[in-house]
């Protein structure tokens, strides 16, 4: 991840964590997220649910600890 708050890429096009909706840890380095441009659906990409969750939270500044359905806080 970098401080762009570009968190992946998907159909080779960059996913900004600004796009996230919801997103929810896939497991082995993947992770689950819903984007404004997919309306819907989920998208698998290769991200670190924890990197995400950081971006996520930074961009919308919700506290670190905070449980919230859309972006639920992951465990280490």
């Amino acid at each position: 991840m970098s401080d762009s708050g570009i968190i992946g890429q998907a159909y080779g096009r960059k996913i900004h964590s600004r796009e996230v909706v919801a997103f929810d840890e896939a497991g082995d380095g993947l992770c689950w997220v819903r984007l404004t441009r997919f309306g819907d659906d989920w998208l698998l990409i290769r991200s670190d649910a924890r990197d995400v969750s950081r971006a996520v939270r930074k961009l919308r500044q919700i506290p670190a600890g905070e449980q919230s359905n859309r972006f639920p806080e992951v465990e280490p």
